[in-house]
Order: C-alpha cells, then sequence, then structure tokens
C-alpha cells in the first residue's frame, strides 16, 4: 500500500478513535444521569442528583468535541472515497436514516434536559430524560446497522452491480452480525462510563459515590465478554475477518493480516479492568483509588483498539465477506468488475489525495483542531470545580 493510502487510513482511524471516546462516554451518561436523578428524588439522597447533574454537565461541555471529530471523520470519509461512500448510501440508506433521526432527537432532548434543570418539573424533566437515554441507545443501533451490513450483506439485492431493492427491516434489524455487535457496544458504553465515573469521583475524594459505581462497571464488563464471544462466533461465516481476528490464535484458518495480538490486548486491557474494580470493591474506593485511575485508564484504551480491531480485520476490504462481493462482481463485464472492486477498498482513494499539500494542510488544520480541543476541555472541565 502506499503512503497516501496509509494516510488516508490514518486520518480515518485517528479521526473516528477521538470521536469513538466521547461517544461512549455521551451513551452512558445519557442513560445513567437520569436514573440517577430520578432515583435520588425517590430515594431522598440529594447528592445521587448532584452526582447526575455533573455527568450532564460533562456531557453537554464534550457533546460538540464528539461532534466535531465524528465531522472530521464524516469529511475524511467523503473527500478520500467518494465512489465508496456513494454505493454505500444506496445499500445502507435507511440504516443512515435511523440515526440521524435519532440524533436529532437527543440533540433536541439534551438542550431541553440540561437547561430545563430545576426549572422543569419533575414528570416533564422526567420524559425528557427519557427521551435522552431511548436516543441514546438507538443511535448506536443504526450506526452498528451500518457495520453489519459491511460485515454481510443482508436485505440488499444488488443486480449487475446495482442496487436494485432493499428490504429496510432486514438491512436495519436483520443482519446474523448485528445483536452481538450493538450489545457489547452499548454495554462497552456504560462500562467505560462507570469505570471513569468512579475513577474520577474517587479522585475528587467522593467515595460514596464512587462505590456506588462499582459493581454495576464491573457487571457492564462482564456483558462486554460475553457478548464480544458471542459476536466472534457471529463471524464465523465471515471467513475473512474471522481469520483475521482468530487465525493467528489457531481458532480459524490462515489470516490475511494478523490482528490476534489486538485482540490479545483488548482481553488484556479487560483483565485490568476487572482486577483494578474487584480491589477496589474489596479494599474500598478511597484505598483503590490509583487501581480506579489505572481502570478508567484501561478503559480509554479498550475502547479505540476494539473499533481498531473491528474496522481493521477487514482490511483493505469494506465489506468483508468476500464470497457475497465475488457472487457481485461475476455478474459483471470484466472491466465494471475491476473499478466496482476497487471501489469497495481503501485502495480506490481520491486523485486529489495523492498530494503532499492535501496531507499537510489536513495536518495543520487537525493541529489546530486538537490545539483547540484541548483548551476547550481544560476551561469546561478541568479549571473547574467538577
Amino acid at each position: 500500500m502506499e503512503g497516501f493510502e496509509r494516510l488516508a487510513v490514518f486520518w480515518l482511524a485517528f479521526s473516528f478513535g477521538i470521536h469513538i471516546v466521547l461517544v461512549n462516554l455521551g451513551i452512558g451518561v445519557s442513560v445513567i444521569a437520569p436514573m440517577l436523578k430520578a432515583y435520588s428524588r425517590r430515594a431522598g439522597r440529594p447528592e445521587l442528583g448532584e452526582e447526575a447533574y455533573r455527568l450532564l454537565r460533562f456531557y453537554a461541555a464534550t457533546y460538540a468535541l464528539g461532534g466535531v471529530f465524528g465531522t472530521a471523520f464524516t469529511v475524511y470519509l467523503l473527500s478520500f472515497y467518494p465512489s465508496f461512500v456513494s454505493l454505500l448510501g444506496k445499500m445502507a440508506l435507511y440504516n443512515f436514516a435511523l440515526a440521524i433521526a435519532m440524533i436529532a432527537l437527543h440533540f433536541l432532548s439534551l438542550t431541553v434536559y440540561y437547561y430545563g434543570w430545576g426549572r422543569l418539573g419533575d414528570r416533564v424533566h422526567d420524559a425528557f430524560g427519557a427521551l435522552l437515554a431511548l436516543s441514546a441507545l438507538l443511535i448506536p443501533l443504526g450506526f452498528r446497522s451500518v457495520f453489519a451490513q459491511l460485515n454481510t450483506l443482508e436485505g440488499v439485492e444488488i443486480l449487475a452491480g446495482r442496487v436494485v431493492r432493499v428490504d429496510v427491516v432486514e438491512a436495519v434489524l436483520g443482519n446474523p452480525t448485528l445483536p452481538p455487535l450493538y450489545i457489547k457496544s452499548v454495554a462497552a458504553s456504560l462500562a467505560l462510563t462507570t469505570v471513569a465515573a468512579a475513577a474520577w469521583a474517587s479522585l475528587k475524594g467522593r467515595y460514596e459515590i464512587a462505590r456506588m459505581y462499582l459493581k454495576p462497571a464491573l457487571a457492564f464488563l462482564t456483558l462486554v465478554a460475553l457478548a464480544g464471544a458471542w459476536y466472534g462466533w457471529s463471524l464465523r461465516t465471515v471467513e475473512y475477518k474471522f481469520n483475521n481476528i482468530f487465525g493467528g490464535l489457531g481458532l480459524g484458518g490462515e489470516p490475511q493480516l494478523d490482528l490476534s495480538w489486538l485482540l490479545a490486548l483488548k482481553v488484556l486491557l479487560w483483565i485490568a479492568q476487572v482486577s483494578a474494580i474487584a480491589y477496589a470493591i474489596a479494599r474500598g474506593p478511597r484505598r483503590g483509588s490509583k487501581a480506579l485511575l489505572v481502570a478508567a485508564g484501561a478503559a480509554l484504551v479498550t475502547v479505540p483498539a476494539g473499533e481498531m480491531l473491528n474496522a481493521f480485520s477487514q482490511y483493505p476490504y469494506f465489506i468483508a465477506d468476500r464470497s457475497l462481493v465475488r457472487e457481485v462482481l461475476a455478474q459483471l463485464p470484466p472491466s465494471e468488475a475491476e473499478a466496482l472492486e476497487r471501489a469497495l477498498t481503501l485502495l480506490e482513494v481520491n486523485a486529489a489525495t495523492r498530494s503532499w499539500v492535501l496531507h499537510i494542510y489536513t495536518l495543520i488544520a487537525t493541529t489546530v483542531l486538537l490545539a483547540a480541543a484541548a483548551l476547550y476541555a481544560y476551561t469546561t472541565l478541568i479549571s473547574r470545580k467538577t
């Protein structure tokens, strides 16, 4: 692979890695904060309501950052791979429609819930909290259904290289790799959020709040492991991807790109989190505060590592099911088949991408973006008492 193609892939991975961490924290906060706030009122524990507001304030401050890096990823994808994006729009239109509709609902509910805190009546405010949580859970359903379609297409009829019919329900919900991928994603979001919140509360001396998060974090991490195993099992019919993930461990065929080391790293990071949390449960969050910081650090690395494993295990192909792609290509004349095959790989980049000027400009712009993001994070999160 040439240097320009590698740079294109790097920009995609870099922006998506930052975006996915912030998005995972946002999903977790959107589910946990409304539950904490409602429970604090029923249980007569105002400190839980204060914690819910702290979480929400964090999300409100970082929402824009997640959006900025998500936008950067989208711009890179559109700019570098226009041929594939055009095809993807036809194959996954309804999947994207679900995600976009939920993003709009989420933005509305977050705005009302945050600015309505202490201003709206409890029933109305809790209703918007429920919408906040629901939309946060449905956004990844839309996007994960796209990722599942990139494993193997379901509900899409392709004739002579063109999408001629899409079964909406099957395309969005019928992919066999979607249920474990979606459950694993949501569980990972909740695990990351509870682990990070426990570490932050312990660091700030709020030990009882930290203690509250520990057992749920352990439960979510257990669910991540179970759903992850299920997802791996669901990929067994997608041989190219399965072999790249498990082949190096002797569990599949010969890998074309051996990523078993990344899977092993993920497992080690998961063990580090579970061990640190178990230690904090046994010794208490005050004595286990350093262990919780280790767990939080491991959690922050685990999320992008998992995304990179899922994405690069089908490298350099956008659609991992090679047998399905070969069936489609067999319908076409050789010249058209060759053009479509290249459009479905990371090797087919926009001609403008083969210019150092573009990548130098991208580097400068991204550096400015990172500096602005760091300053924003410092002024809104670190320099304030949270």
